[in-house]
């Protein structure tokens, strides 16, 4: 079964310095404009821990939480597609709508990175990295659980992913 992403034709993925690829735009891309519609694999919570332990690490880094013990990935077989290459930022022009749409959050000009933060589909996941988007609000420390704090709620209000909005009505 081949699943795929869909991917602007306004995108491109090339060398970044944030982190070793990054997709950017080719052209304009219009506030709320649809960039990326993930698709991939449903897998469950064991299956995503056992990525860890056999050849397909790399693609656990890429899942995207769903639901409770689901998860999805662009590939099981370990290869990565141009949507996995949407780098963090923590001033970001792009975010999330549902689980599977990426957006602009404001115009994207051309040649800009696309970015968009991980807080807004990560949840529950146990990493910690040293950030490196260079943006004056950077929080240097970037971690699973930073879709919890008050300020980046406030601020991503309509771009989190919809698991994490259900998260965040749960625990007012």
């Amino acid at each position: 079964m081949i699943v795929h992403s869909y991917l602007s034709k306004k995108v491109r993925v090339v060398s970044s310095a944030i982190n070793r690829r990054g997709a950017f735009a080719r052209k304009l891309i219009k506030k709320d404009e649809i960039i990326a519609v993930y698709g991939g694999h449903i897998i469950t919570q064991v299956e995503y821990h056992q990525l860890a332990k056999g050849k397909f690490k790399d693609i656990q880094d890429y899942a995207i939480k769903v639901a409770d013990g689901f998860y999805i990935i662009s590939s099981k077989e370990g290869k990565l597609e141009d949507d996995d290459f949407f780098n963090h930022s923590c001033n970001p022009n792009a975010g999330i709508k549902g689980h599977l749409l990426m957006v602009a959050m404001r115009a994207i000009r051309p040649n800009e990175e696309i970015t968009y933060d991980y807080a807004m589909t990560d949840c529950d996941l146990n990493y910690r990295f040293q950030c490196r988007c260079g943006a004056k609000n950077c929080r240097k420390v970037i971690t699973g659980h930073d879709w919890k704090m008050p300020a980046l709620q406030r601020r991503y209000k309509d771009y989190f992913s919809w698991f994490i909005q259900e998260r965040i009505k749960d625990s007012r």
